[in-house]
């Protein structure tokens, strides 16, 4: 089986979307629709990369990418929005961030991003 996958948002027809297409490209998906769940998933699986979305109830995208490095500092995290504060966003890839993806996504670019980060 391929690499472990975390796919982190509050759209849950679109986590099922990403996950039968990643599931069918052989990698081992697991998905969290509440930031807690993914920090749940995060710490008991440790999966090569993290997908999460910025917009969530409970903590934003980006305290949820810093509560991951926390656990950590070497998670290979990507941010998959729609809305972008370029602030935080800057401030999220200078501490790590691999990349922002903008929704729409296709499963391409999520495979594109999980083999280029090596996973």
């Amino acid at each position: 089986m391929g690499s472990k996958i975390l796919l982190i948002d509050d759209d849950v027809d679109l986590l099922e979307s990403y996950e039968e297409d990643l599931q069918l490209s052989g990698h081992d998906v697991l998905v969290a629709s509440t930031p807690k769940y993914g920090l749940e998933l995060y710490s008991k699986h440790l999966p090569c990369i993290v997908f999460l979305d910025v917009r969530m109830p409970e903590m934003d995208g980006y305290e949820l990418f810093s509560k991951i490095r926390e656990l950590d500092p070497l998670a290979k995290v990507v941010i998959v929005t729609g809305h972008g504060n370029e602030e935080k966003l800057i401030l999220a890839q200078n501490n790590g961030l691999l990349d922002v993806l903008k929704k729409p996504v296709n499963p391409k670019q999520l495979d594109d991003t999980i083999k280029k980060n090596n996973c």
